[in-house]
């Protein structure tokens, strides 16, 4: 008997479909071949049917594929136009803030003008007070000075 042939099974199927092989009688011989043939045929079948499911199972496998990179880029494409949304408010934000600015800048150099005329004005009015009141002084230092006088003379003619 021949050695089986490396990789096949230890069951002694390949020893027995060598030794239907080898037999002299061509009906054997032909059954061998049918039953080899059918074998193969069935191999075929087999491999075409796994061929075409692995194929459903990738187009299955890519359609979701897709749809999940489509779910996943319109969600990129919603979340960049969330965030052009948010930057577009904040510049506007940024813009408003520096024409409140300038407002107020020029409201606080109105306010600040003001204040000095209003300052140079009160100056003017507390000069003019202070040359009164200096001349009310001069003038009530003369009175005290006369009262003091008639005062001292009627002082002298009372004696």
């Amino acid at each position: 008997m021949s050695q089986p042939p490396p990789g096949s099974k230890p069951n002694g199927a390949s020893q027995l479909l060598t030794l239907l092989a080898q037999s002299g009688d061509k009906w054997i011989q032909f059954g061998v071949l049918v039953l080899v043939g059918v074998s193969g045929l069935g191999n075929w079948a087999a491999t075409w049917n796994s061929s075409d499911r692995n194929k459903q199972e990738i187009e299955v496998s890519r359609r979701v594929a897709w749809e999940s990179n489509e779910r996943i880029r319109q969600e990129v494409i919603k979340q960049v136009a969330d965030i052009h949304e948010w930057m577009q408010e904040a510049t506007d934000e940024f813009h408003k803030g520096n024409k409140d600015s300038a407002t107020n800048r020029q409201t606080l150099d109105e306010f600040k003008s003001e204040l000095a005329g209003f300052e140079k004005r009160q100056m003017a009015v507390l000069s003019n007070q202070t040359s009164i009141m200096n001349s009310q002084t001069a003038i009530l230092e003369k009175l005290h000075g006369f009262v003091k006088e008639r005062q001292e003379e009627l002082h002298k003619n009372e004696q």
